[in-house]
Parts: C-alpha cells; structure tokens; sequence
C-alpha cells in the first residue's frame, strides 16, 4: 500500500512544474526573424511579449521592404501615443475656424 502511495505522489510532484518560467520582453530591433520565431513559438499571439512585425515598402523601391517588429505590448503603446496626439491636435484645431487677424 505505501508503495503505491509513494509511486502516485511520486508521479504528482513529477506533474507540477518546479519553477514558473518568467519571461523578460525582448528587443525586437536587434533580434533575427529566426529568432523572433524561436520566442514566439511559445506564446500566444495574444501575450504582451509576441512579436509582430510588419512590412512596408520602401519609397522609390519596386522591391526592396522595410520591417517593422515589436512586441504587442509596444504596438498598443505606439497606437495610444497615435491617437492622444491626433485627439490633442484636433482639439487644438476646433476653436481655429474663423480667422481672428481682423
């Protein structure tokens, strides 16, 4: 009976994992797309740390494509300094319309 007990505790502490797996961002910048899949084959597209990258093309280019990558956590920041200072400058703007140089 204690053999069985200890073989189903054995296999419990087995199950658990012994330490959390803590995460650090990275910086997309100087990493490789190679890289950039390693990390993000672990995490779900939704996590903070997954990486995006987006391309664009490159002005006077047929070809050539710039490549934009940060995590989702820098994408959400970069769109929220976007739109407070679109707000800001429209608000700026709403009392502009007449001209008041008369």
């Amino acid at each position: 009976m204690s053999f069985l007990l200890s073989m189903l505790l054995g296999a419990a502490e087995a199950a658990t994992p012994a330490t959390p797996v803590v995460l650090v961002e990275p910086d997309p910048k100087v990493m490789s797309q190679k890289q950039i899949r390693a990390f993000n084959a672990n995490l779900d597209k939704k996590h903070p740390f997954y990486i995006r990258c987006v391309s664009s093309p490159e002005i006077g280019s047929l070809v050539k494509r710039l490549y934009s990558c940060r995590t989702n956590r820098q994408w959400e920041a970069s769109d929220e300094t976007g739109n407070r200072n679109a707000r800001e400058t429209y608000e700026a703007m709403q009392g502009k319309f007449w001209n008041t140089s008369e």
